[in-house]
């Protein structure tokens, strides 16, 4: 027993030898303060097709119209000076994605568009609706197709929002 006892003294004091000799390390050089970027405003995010699409028409000086573009009879959108609003030609229906029927999910998706000169639509982006149906009514939008407007007889583009639903 007295062996072990001595086996286990000799093993501390090589331990506490080890560890009293350890090379010293040199301190290291401060580390640099890693600031968390300012929180993200609108004004940072990136510009949607709409957006983009609008800047690009103030920037040329094209006329672009902000109107009603369903379900109209209502709308504080009317306008009816010097202008020929366009009608609904064509309104696709989305497809009812499977991966959102299978979620059991259904709402409204509303569609910011703008209609070009020749009432086709230009440029789509959703604005509201649960991510699961968007790509499908924006898809949908992309196929509507609209008589031109026109202000003072010539055909302008348009600005609106087409509203799809869907139900399950």
């Amino acid at each position: 027993m007295s062996k072990i006892i001595a086996a286990l003294a000799n093993v501390l004091l090589v331990l506490i030898v080890c560890v009293s000799y350890a090379p010293a390390q040199e301190p290291s050089a401060p580390k640099p303060k890693v600031e968390s970027p300012p929180p993200m405003t609108k004004t940072d995010l990136p510009k949607n097709e709409v957006e983009q699409t609008l800047d690009e028409a103030k920037k040329n000086g094209d006329k672009v119209l902000t109107v009603c573009l369903e379900d109209c009879d209502n709308s504080n959108d009317l306008i009816t000076s010097g202008i020929e609003v366009g009608h609904v030609v064509e309104l696709p229906q989305p497809e009812y994605p499977a991966l959102a029927a299978r979620a059991h999910v259904s709402g409204q998706v509303q569609v910011q568009v703008v209609i070009g000169l020749e009432g086709d639509v230009i440029a789509a982006h959703a604005i509201a609706g649960h991510p699961l149906l968007q790509a499908s009514a924006v898809s949908a939008a992309r196929k509507a197709r609209f008589t031109p407007t026109l202000l003072e007889g010539k055909p302008v583009k348009v600005a609106g929002v087409i509203a799809y639903n869907f139900i399950r």
